[in-house]
């Protein structure tokens, strides 16, 4: 069944159809168009479009299809050109001529904006969950290493002690702006553009703040040409996304490198891991490596809508059926990203001696060697060029950092040489950092507690 056609002599060109159709994949918009659509026939019968009876009969068959949607996925294997066709379909076999009714005074141009909008606040609620419950599980383990000391770094070196907590801090805290991110981004898809006709608003005399409140929306759009073509609620959604993946990717690329045999700081979860082929000792960290590629993915899809919406003339064009695919696609990478991501970070082992071992090497407190030599009085410029000459004295006869300020500093400040192995202790190091943000265990703690709060938060 087509909704047009009366001023054609024949049908399409085959190839052609095909080429328009959409149903294929705004087939996932089916539950949202019905829910729309019932909202649509209760507006008619309060501005008396239709009668309550009419009104019924129309809700009554939209309710049934929705079952039937949920109860045999089957029942969408139509050859419709898109899923406001396939919805009336449906309802034209169960009522005849009634179903028409049900598209009184509406268009497709609006029909698929305000799917798509119920479609994409649905899912940024399904990933904020995702989201909330994979900052969870960070916290949990970094709650658990909050004293496990390993190294920080900086330009992929080694720089200075920090813990496994404030290492899972870190990488919380930018999930709970994704978090964030996701709910403004939901604020703005949530705006009603139906009521808006095709592009000059509808003749009927609609309620639309009801109709607004009716399907859970927040407020109506102010201009009808501006909400048929306005896709800047998707691109911004798909934008949540990948930031969002780009978050995971980074924390995937963390728990890669620092797992591998030459640090050894975590172990995988085996059931997160393949296997070789050609080497048996091998545990592949296939799916954070997934996760980290599907930033690429997510980021075309950006591109791709962005790319779409640029230098369209005002009003709907075809060109928009193509912003769907790009949105179910990015919501579909980073919400399956979530969950692997998840389930890592749940299993996660920590081998706290080896990263005890690698942030005990002396270099790593040369900041807070030039920091207590600061406070005893020396200027820290001065400090920090003298601890340089220390490292490097050091390095080049083979002698311990300790051996070399103990002997140096027992002239210049002999209040820091006494104290040098409390200065030049990582776990005294990591336990100086006390302020707020710092990778001082109860420091780390209370970050850890300010994550888990704000992604509880509604």
């Amino acid at each position: 069944m087509r909704l047009w056609g009366g001023n054609y002599s024949g049908d399409p060109d085959r190839d052609f159809w095909e080429f328009n159709r959409s149903f294929p994949f705004d087939r996932r918009l089916v539950t949202e168009e019905i829910a729309a659509s019932r909202a649509w026939v209760r507006a008619l019968a309060r501005c008396q479009a239709v009668t309550a009876d009419e009104a019924d009969r129309l809700d009554g068959a939209l309710e049934r299809l929705a079952q039937q949607v949920q109860a045999d996925p089957a029942c969408l294997d139509l050859d419709a050109e898109d899923v406001h066709s396939f919805v009336e379909t449906r309802l034209t076999e169960a009522l005849g001529h009634l179903a028409g009714q049900a598209h009184l005074g509406r268009s497709r141009n609006e029909q698929a904006v305000t799917a798509l909008r119920l479609w994409i606040r649905g899912a940024a609620d399904r990933l904020r969950e995702g989201v909330a419950r994979l900052v969870e599980a960070l916290a949990e383990q970094g709650r658990a290493g909050a004293e496990a000391v390993m190294p920080g770094y900086t330009h992929t070196r080694a720089a200075e002690p920090i813990t496994f907590g404030h290492l899972a801090a870190a990488h919380a805290w930018a999930l709970v702006r994704d978090h964030e991110r996701l709910a403004d981004a939901r604020r703005r898809a949530n705006v009603l553009p139906l009521g808006s006709g095709a592009l000059a608003g509808t003749a009927l005399p609609i309620d639309r703040e009801a109709l607004g409140r009716d399907l859970g929306f927040d407020s109506v759009s102010p201009n009808a040409l501006d909400a048929v073509m306005d896709r800047d609620f998707a691109a911004e959604f798909v934008f949540a996304c990948a930031q969002l993946q780009t978050h995971l990717a980074r924390l995937a690329e963390d728990l890669i490198w620092l797992s591998g045999p030459e640090y050894g700081f975590f172990e995988l979860p085996e059931s997160f891991t393949t296997g070789s082929s050609l080497m048996p000792q091998k545990k592949n960290p296939d799916a954070l490596e997934l996760v980290r590629g599907k930033a690429a993915r997510v980021d075309g899809d950006l591109v791709r809508l962005l790319a779409l919406m640029k230098g369209l003339p005002a009003g709907y064009q075809k060109d928009l059926q193509e912003d769907k695919e790009a949105v179910f696609d990015a919501a579909d990478a980073a919400s399956a990203s979530v969950v692997v991501m998840t389930g890592v970070v749940a299993g996660l082992g920590l081998n706290r001696e080896a990263m005890r071992r690698a942030a005990g090497r002396e270099e790593l407190m040369a900041a807070g060697l030039a920091v207590a030599l600061a406070r005893d009085g020396m200027p820290f410029r001065q400090a920090h060029a003298l601890v340089g000459s220390l490292v490097a004295e050091a390095r080049q006869t083979g002698a311990s950092l300790r051996e070399v300020a103990g002997r140096a500093l027992a002239v210049q400040s002999p209040g820091v040489a006494a104290r040098l192995d409390s200065v030049l202790d990582a776990e005294q190091a990591v336990r100086a950092k006390a302020a707020r943000g710092g990778t001082a265990p109860d420091a780390v703690r209370e970050s850890l507690a300010g994550a888990v709060e704000r992604v509880r938060r509604r």
